[in-house]
């Protein structure tokens, strides 16, 4: 609806790309907000959901604007590469071992 709306008003294209940059800002604060450091454990989580999150505003930016099928592209590889990429890294990544101080089996 961002997107759709300034374009039924019949806002020029400047105003429009205002728009959706404003979208993309402030899709990116609030995909920064997912991401956490654990420093403790020395890991960083969220990096898939920020990035999930931003694809999810850019298809519906995509659809406002009548550009469907780049949008279905763009998921459909996304969904792709988050499948087989996550299999992947599974079977690639050495075994987990365990913290000191735990039992081993």
């Amino acid at each position: 609806m961002f997107t759709l709306v300034p374009l039924e008003d019949k806002m020029t294209p400047s105003d429009v790309s205002r728009v959706i940059q404003g979208i993309a800002t402030g899709i990116g604060f609030l995909g920064a907000g997912t991401i956490l450091k654990l420093s403790d454990e020395h890991r960083i989580t969220g990096l898939t959901t920020a990035a999930s999150i931003w694809l999810t505003a850019a298809a519906g930016m995509a659809v406002g604007a009548g550009w469907i099928w780049p949008a279905v592209f763009g998921v459909l590889l996304a969904w792709l590469i988050l499948a087989f990429l996550q299999r992947l890294e599974q079977w690639l990544a050495p075994p987990a071992r365990p913290r000191s101080g735990e039992e081993q089996p």
